[in-house]
Order: structure tokens, then C-alpha cells, then sequence
């Protein structure tokens, strides 16, 4: 089944069943924190349109509470189980599904724990890519109990709350969130110019929270009958200015590319951006736009590389603009097919 399926039928049941809403939270949320299931479940997805669902029934807001505490209980209990998972097989937890195929999130989970330590496990909730493996790393490593579980209840119903509370207050006072927002377009576009620029920056962290927020407020100023080009210029131009900081960055740090702040990034993924970058030559700044964390990173290993900046700069203008209009365009057909 497929991933927008799952998310549809889980979303349907609770249309048709209110009272679900803790329960399901609670089964979906676990889901999403247990190493098993993490890597199948859209349950970030499916929480969000769970919220949203309800907020568009009309029913109050106190039934936000109690699958706020369903969704962070759940999520807490899914980290638990994975950290125990971790302790007790430790070096052969390789040999397990999922890492039997994919191997790689082990070492991606290593060094993000190394890294963070008892702080990664509070991020891990946050941040998807390695959400699947880093209480499983954590057990791994013979983190102590109680720093882990302190980290995991506190991050687990912060995640929950930010899921499930935007969504349903943002559906729920739409249409003065609308008003607000066509009222103050030149605020919209600020901000939009800033979340690209932060985008840019080659730091998983930011990645997907930034990107998330670009798409969802260039579509509700779409929605609220903003300007789509004001908006679409403004994300380019900070999706261009993110390009040519990281090239000068890059430029800099050329002999210490793996350690230069803000890189967050393992050898093999330099490598990779490099392989594009010899590959692809100006044009990589562009296909990279579209590759996830490559977005941030190609820009950066073009100044490493020392390649021409003035061919650069101009894919890099190509690539801003096909970048803005690529997460903003779909709204705007959206909101003229359903005028």
C-alpha cells in the first residue's frame, strides 16, 4: 500500500470514528518512534491530518489534549522499546531488519549520537532520518536509563504537541490566519526569503523544518489570494543568496570541508556531492535543488572545489527560481482548479 494510503485510510477512520482520535495517536505515534515501523509509517503525516480532520469537524478543542498525551506517551514508549532493543543485542543489531538492508543508518545513527550525545536523543524525535536508529544507537552505546528516558519524554511530547496543535489551530482559525497573512504580504515574503536562505545551509537539522514551513506559508498566502510572484521572487532570492554564501564558505574551508561549521555532514556524502559536481559541472547546483540534503551541500563543495564562480552564479539563479516555483506552483494550481 501506499504511503498516501496509508495516510488516507488511517485519516478516514478517524473522520468516521472521533473517539479514536487518543487511541489511534497513541498506535500511530508509537509506530513512528519504534526502529521497526519508523521507516514504513508516515505517522508525522498522518498525526497532522489527524488534526486537521478534527479542527475541520468543528469539534472543540478540549480533544486536543488528550491526543496530544496519546501521541507523546505513544512516541515515548516506541523510543523506550527501540533503546531496550539496542541494549539488549548491541554489536548484532546489524543483522536485524531493517539494518540488514540498509546498513547505512547505523553509521548515519553513530555519528549523530557521537556527535550529540544525550542531546541527540531529545532531537531524534525531531528530525526523520535518523528518528528510526538513534535510541536503537543509544542502547547500543550503554547510554545511562534515566538521562535517555528524561530526554525521550520531553522531546516526545514536544514533537507531539508540534504536530498535532499547528495543525489543528492553523485549520481551525483559517480564516483569520488568511486575512492576516493578505494583509501583510510584505511580512509573508521576509519571511519566506528567510526560511530558503536558512535552507541552504548544509545542516540536517534544518533542512526539513525550513523547507516545511516555506511550502506551507507560500501555500496559505496562495490561498489568502496573495501575490505568487512577490512570493516566488522572494524565495528564489534567498535560495541564491543561500547559494553563493556556501560557495564562499565552501571556498574557505576547502582544506577542512568535513569539519567547516555549519556542515554536519559524513565523508560519503561529500564524496557524493563531488562525484554530481564532476559529473554535472554548473549544472549539479540545479539537480541538487531536488535531492534533499545535496541542496545545501553541492553549493558548498563548488566553492571547496574551486569551480568558475561565474558559471556557477548563473545555474545558481537558474536553480533558485525552478527551486521557489517548484514548492510553490502546486498550490497556486491548486487554489485556481478550486476557485
Amino acid at each position: 500500500m501506499a504511503l498516501e494510503a496509508v495516510v488516507e485510510a488511517v485519516v478516514t477512520f478517524v473522520r468516521e470514528h472521533e473517539s479514536w482520535a487518543a487511541p489511534v495517536a497513541f498506535i500511530v505515534a508509537f509506530g513512528e518512534s519504534f526502529c521497526f515501523f519508523s521507516l514504513l509509517l508516515p505517522g508525522t503525516a498522518i498525526l497532522a491530518g489527524i488534526a486537521a480532520l478534527l479542527a475541520a469537524s468543528g469539534v472543540d478543542a478540549s480533544i486536543l489534549g488528550p491526543a496530544i498525551l496519546a501521541a507523546g506517551f505513544g512516541g515515548a514508549l516506541g523510543y523506550a522499546v527501540s533503546f531496550w532493543i539496542g541494549l539488549y543485542f548491541k554489536d548484532s543489531i546489524h543483522k536485524i531488519w531493517p539494518f540488514t538492508t540498509r546498513p547505512h543508518l547505523i553509521d548515519q545513527g553513530k555519528t549523530f549520537f557521537g556527535r550529540y550525545g544525550t542531546f541527540g536523543v531529545f532531537l531524534g524525535h525531531f528530525f526523520g532520518p535518523v528518528r528510526a536508529v538513534i535510541p536503537v544507537v543509544a542502547g547500543m552505546f550503554g547510554m545511562r536509563q534515566i538521562p535517555f528516558q528524561v530526554a525521550n519524554l520531553l522531546s516526545a511530547f514536544l514533537w507531539a504537541g508540534g504536530v498535532l496543535a499547528p495543525a489543528f489551530y492553523v485549520v481551525n482559525s483559517k480564516d483569520e490566519i488568511m486575512a492576516f497573512l493578505n494583509a501583510h504580504e510584505p511580512l509573508v515574503a521576509a519571511t519566506l526569503f528567510a526560511l530558503a536562505l536558512a535552507n541552504s545551509i548544509p545542516r540536517p537539522l534544518l533542512f526539513l523544518p525550513t523547507l516545511t514551513l516555506f511550502v506551507v506559508l507560500g501555500a496559505l498566502h496562495i490561498f489568502s489570494k496573495g501575490n505568487l510572484d512577490i512570493i516566488w521572487l522572494a524565495g528564489a532570492a534567498g535560495a541564491f543568496l543561500g547559494d553563493v554564501l556556501a560557495y564562499r564558505y565552501g571556498s574557505r574551508h576547502k582544506a577542512d570541508v568535513t569539519e567547516a561549521w555549519p556542515i554536519a555532514a559524513a565523508p560519503e556524502q561529500h564524496d557524493n556531492a563531488r562525484r554530481l559536481i564532476k559529473l554535472w559541472g554548473p549544472g549539479s547546483v540545479i539537480i541538487s535543488k531536488f535531492q534533499g540534503f545535496n541542496r545545501g551541500l553541492v553549493p558548498f563543495e563548488n566553492g571547496a572545489m574551486e569551480r568558475a564562480f561565474g558559471p556557477y552564479l548563473s545555474a545558481s539563479a537558474i536553480a533558485a527560481l525552478l527551486w521557489s516555483g517548484a514548492y510553490l506552483l502546486p498550490a497556486a494550481l491548486l487554489g485556481y482548479l478550486t476557485a
